[in-house]
C-alpha cells in the first residue's frame, strides 16, 4: 500500500467573499432608533480606515431590522447596539438573539445608552455577553472611532482563529465542505464530488441531484447537477438520463426511484444507488441523488453513504432554512411586499439614469404606535393591510412598494407619473376598512427627487428620505419635499453637538444669566427667572431654542440642568450672603425630573448648603407636566414637601390642565407670552378672557400669577389693571449675567435706603 493513500487531502481553501481581505472593507451594525444619534453615529465614523481598509456602516432603527440585517451579514465585526428601543430591553434582547440563537460569538456587542438607568452597567456586564458599554453622552467622535478601530482588530484576530479552525475541520472531515454551498446548484456540485471521492466513482460511473418538486410527476424533475457518465445531462430532465440508459438500466433505476419516493427512504440496487432528501415543512421540495457505479457497491461504501447523507440532508435543510431567512430579510411577511432591505438593494442596483428619473415617496402613518398600544398590534396590522391597497390604487403609476418601517410604506415612480403637492396632501387623509368598519387615518408625506441625492450611496437616500419626514413633523406639517439644504442641516446639526459636548465638558461657555421678576405696582425686583446661555464664540451668543432640543434627543440635557442647577445654588447663596433673600427659578427636562439621580442631587445641594428650599423654583411646562402627569405628580409632590416651589411655565396652552391641576402640587403659574403678546393685538379680548380666567384659578387653589413677555407699557397697565402683580419682560429688563442682577439689587437696595 502506498503510503499517501492513508490520507485524503482537501482542497486549499479559497476565502470567502466575506473576508474583509477580498472584500475590501470592514462592516460595522449601528443599530438606533433615534434618527439624529444615528446621523450623528455615521457622521463620527466617515473616512475612518483599520489596517488600511474603510469601514462600511450599516444601519438598522429596530431590533427587529438589526436581525434581518445580521442574517444577511455574517462578516459584520462590531455591533453599536442602542438599549432602549421598541422596548426597553430590545437591545438586550438582540444580544440574546445574537449570541445563543445565531450563535455568533465573534462579532463585537458595544451597548450605547442614553439612558444608564435602564440597563446598569455593572448588571449588564455581568449578566449579557457585551464586549463594552458607553454612555451616549460619554461617546464622543474620537472616543467613538477609537473604540470602533480596538474591536474591529480583536475581532479580526478572532476571526482568522475561527478560520484556521474551520479549515482543520475541513480536512478532518470531508462532508462539512457541503456546508458552505449556499445556493442549491453549487452544494449539488459540491455533495456529488464528495460522494465520487467517498465511494471512489470512476469516469464508467456517474451521479446526479435532481430536484423533484411536489407538483411535479418526477421524470419531468430538473437535473441541478450532474458529473461523470450523466455530466451531458445538466439542466436536461430525468426521463432524459432514463432513456439514455439500456431497458433493464432503466427498469432497475425506475424502480429504485419508485421505492425511495413511496418509502422515503434511500435505495440501494445492484450498482445503482438513489438518495432521497425532502425539506416539504420548510418549502415543499424533494431531492433525489442517483449514483451509478461501475460495481456493486460494498457495505463499507454504503455505510459512509449512509452516514454522509445525513450531512447532506442537514445541508438540504440549512439550504431550505437559508432561502427562508433570505426572503425574511427582503420581504415583509404580513404585508407580502418587499422591505427596506429590498428597497436598499434596488436602489443600489438601479443605473444613475433611472434613478435621476425617479421619485421616492414616504407615507407614514402619524399617532401610528399610539393607536397600536389602544386597538393592538393585530388591528394595526390590518390596518396597514388596507392601507396599502388603498395607496395602490391611488398612486397607480408608481413601479415599486416597499414598507420601510412599522408605520411607513415607500413607493418608487418616475417623475412623469409622480403626484405634485396637491395631490400628495389629498392622500395624507385617508379612510380604510378593518373588521367591516371605517376608520380615518393621517399621514406624513415625504417626496424625494432621487436626482438630488445622486453622490449618495441607497442607505444614505433612504436616510434623507426619513429626515425629510421627521422634517415635517418637526415643523407640523404633512408634506415635505426634499431639498439639498437637509443635509447641510443635519452636517450642521453634527457640528453643533460636537460643540456643545465640548462646551458642557472643556470650558465655561454655558453660562447662567438671570431675567428679574418685578413687582409690577412697586417697581421692586421679587425674585428671579435663571436662564442658560451658550457663548459659542466671541461674537455668538445662543439661546436656549437654538441648542436645548438638541441636548435633549442626544442624552445631554441632564449636564446642562445639573450645572445649571449647581450654579444657581451657588449664586442664591452670593446673594443671601449680601443680605439678598430672593427666590430663584429654573428649568428643568420631563427626563430629569423623573431621574432619581437627579432629585437625588438637589436633596443634596439643599444639604449641604443649608439654603433654605423657599428660595428655589423649578419651572416645568405645561405639556410636561400633562403628558406625563401620572408620573410626575408624585415627583411635584415630594419636591413641594421639601420646601421647593413648584411653577408651571408655558401656562393656558394645554387642554388638560384644568382638570389635573387640583392634584398637582404647583405653587406658581406662568401665563404663556403668547397672551401676553395678544393683548395689543387684533385678539386682544380672547387673550384678555384667558388672562382673567387664569387669574382666577390661580386665586381659588392659592398659587401665585406670574406674566411673562411682557413687553410694553400698554400690556403691564392691561395686566395691573386685572389683579397682576408679578411680571417679567422686555419692559423690565433682559437676562442679564449674574454681575449685573447683584448689581441691579444693589442699586435698588440703595436707593431705597436713600428714601
Amino acid at each position: 500500500m502506498n503510503d499517501d493513500s492513508l490520507f485524503t487531502f482537501a482542497e486549499e481553501i479559497e476565502q470567502s467573499p466575506s473576508d474583509p481581505a477580498v472584500s475590501g472593507e470592514w462592516l460595522v451594525l449601528s443599530v438606533e432608533d433615534d434618527p439624529g444619534y444615528q446621523q450623528s453615529l455615521e457622521l463620527g465614523l466617515r473616512g475612518l480606515t483599520v489596517n488600511s481598509l474603510p469601514i462600511r456602516l450599516l444601519t438598522a432603527s429596530s431590533a427587529a431590522q438589526a436581525a434581518a440585517i445580521i442574517a444577511e451579514h455574517d462578516d459584520i465585526a462590531v455591533i453599536l447596539l442602542d438599549v432602549v428601543m421598541e422596548h426597553d430591553d430590545a437591545g438586550l434582547f438582540l444580544v440574546n438573539t445574537i449570541r445563543n440563537v445565531l450563535g455568533n460569538e465573534l462579532v463585537r456587542i458595544i451597548l450605547l445608552t442614553g439612558q444608564p438607568g435602564m440597563a446598569p452597567r455593572l448588571d449588564t456586564m455581568r449578566d449579557f455577553d457585551v464586549d463594552e458599554y458607553w454612555n451616549k453622552v460619554d461617546l464622543t467622535a474620537e472616543k467613538l472611532r477609537s473604540v470602533v478601530t480596538s474591536n474591529i482588530k480583536t475581532w479580526d484576530s478572532l476571526h482568522e482563529l475561527a478560520v484556521a479552525k474551520r479549515g482543520l475541520q475541513l480536512i478532518v472531515d470531508a462532508s462539512r465542505s457541503i456546508t458552505a454551498r449556499q445556493e442549491i446548484h453549487s452544494f449539488s456540485d459540491t455533495v456529488l464530488k464528495e460522494i465520487t471521492r467517498i465511494i471512489g466513482v470512476d469516469d464508467s460511473g456517474g451521479v446526479a441531484c435532481i430536484h423533484y418538486p411536489q407538483s411535479m410527476a418526477v421524470s419531468y424533475s430538473p437535473i441541478v447537477a450532474s458529473s461523470g457518465e450523466f455530466a451531458d445531462n445538466q439542466a436536461a430532465a430525468l426521463s432524459g438520463l432514463l432513456t439514455s440508459l439500456e431497458e433493464t438500466e432503466q427498469q432497475l433505476l425506475s424502480n429504485a426511484i419508485d421505492n425511495a419516493i413511496t418509502q422515503r427512504e434511500h435505495q440501494f440496487a445492484d450498482h445503482w444507488t438513489v438518495l432521497y432528501f425532502s425539506t416539504q415543512e420548510l418549502d415543499d421540495r424533494r431531492y433525489l441523488i442517483i449514483v451509478k457505479s461501475a460495481v456493486t457497491l460494498q457495505l463499507s461504501h454504503i455505510t459512509l453513504l449512509m452516514v454522509f447523507s445525513q450531512n447532506i440532508g442537514n445541508g438540504f435543510t440549512n439550504l431550505a432554512l437559508l432561502n427562508k431567512l433570505t426572503s425574511l430579510a427582503y420581504y415583509d411577511t404580513q404585508l407580502a411586499i418587499p422591505n427596506r432591505n429590498w428597497l436598499e438593494r434596488e436602489l443600489n442596483t438601479t443605473s444613475q439614469e433611472d434613478k435621476n428619473n425617479s421619485i421616492i415617496l414616504l407615507f407614514r402613518v402619524n399617532d401610528f404606535f399610539t393607536n397600536e398600544i389602544m386597538l393592538g398590534s393585530e388591528f394595526m396590522r390590518a390596518m396597514m393591510a388596507s392601507l396599502l391597497d388603498v395607496i395602490r390604487a391611488q398612486v397607480p403609476g408608481h413601479y415599486a412598494i416597499a414598507r420601510l418601517d412599522e408605520d411607513c410604506l415607500a413607493m418608487l415612480i418616475h417623475k412623469p407619473d409622480a403626484p405634485d403637492k396637491n395631490a400628495l396632501l389629498a392622500l395624507t387623509e385617508q379612510s380604510v376598512v378593518v373588521n367591516e368598519i371605517t376608520h380615518k387615518m393621517l399621514l406624513s408625506v415625504a417626496y424625494m427627487d432621487l436626482s438630488l441625492v445622486a453622490r449618495e450611496n441607497a442607505e444614505q437616500a433612504i436616510r434623507l428620505s426619513e429626515a425629510t419626514l421627521h422634517e415635517a413633523n418637526r415643523h407640523g406639517e404633512l408634506v415635505r419635499f426634499y431639498n439639498a439644504e437637509l443635509l447641510q442641516a443635519l452636517e450642521n446639526r453634527y457640528t453643533l453637538l460636537k460643540h456643545l459636548r465640548d462646551a458642557i465638558t472643556e470650558g465655561d461657555q454655558l453660562r447662567v444669566y438671570y431675567q428679574p421678576k418685578f413687582n409690577m405696582h412697586t417697581g421692586k425686583v421679587c425674585g428671579a427667572e435663571a436662564l442658560v446661555r451658550w457663548q459659542y464664540d466671541a461674537d455668538t451668543l445662543l439661546a436656549p431654542d437654538q441648542f436645548i432640543p438638541l441636548a435633549e434627543t442626544s442624552g445631554l440635557i441632564t449636564k446642562i440642568d445639573t450645572r445649571v442647577m449647581e450654579t444657581v445654588f451657588a449664586d442664591v447663596a452670593r446673594l443671601q450672603s449680601s443680605g439678598f433673600a430672593l427666590p430663584v427659578s429654573f428649568n428643568v427636562s420631563n427626563l430629569d425630573l423623573l431621574a432619581p439621580e437627579f432629585l437625588g442631587s438637589l436633596e443634596s445641594l439643599l444639604l449641604h448648603s443649608k439654603l433654605t428650599a423657599s428660595l428655589f423654583e423649578i419651572e416645568i411646562t405645561e405639556t410636561q407636566a400633562m403628558q406625563n402627569y401620572e408620573a410626575v405628580a408624585p415627583v411635584l409632590s415630594r419636591l413641594v414637601k421639601l420646601g421647593v416651589k413648584i411653577s408651571i411655565d408655558d401656562f393656558g396652552t394645554g387642554y388638560s390642565s384644568l382638570a389635573h391641576f387640583t392634584k398637582l402640587a404647583a405653587t406658581v403659574l406662568k401665563v404663556d407670552k403668547s397672551f401676553v403678546a395678544q393683548l395689543a393685538g387684533k385678539d386682544k379680548e380672547n387673550a384678555l378672557a384667558v388672562i382673567k380666567m387664569v387669574r382666577n384659578f390661580a386665586e381659588q387653589f392659592g398659587a401665585i400669577v406670574v406674566a411673562e413677555g411682557i413687553e410694553t407699557e400698554e400690556q403691564r397697565a392691561i395686566l395691573t389693571d386685572n389683579g397682576y402683580q408679578i411680571g417679567q419682560g422686555y419692559l423690565f429688563s433682559r437676562p442679564i449675567p449674574f454681575s449685573q442682577f447683584e448689581t441691579l439689587l444693589a442699586q435698588e437696595k440703595q436707593l431705597t435706603l436713600s428714601r
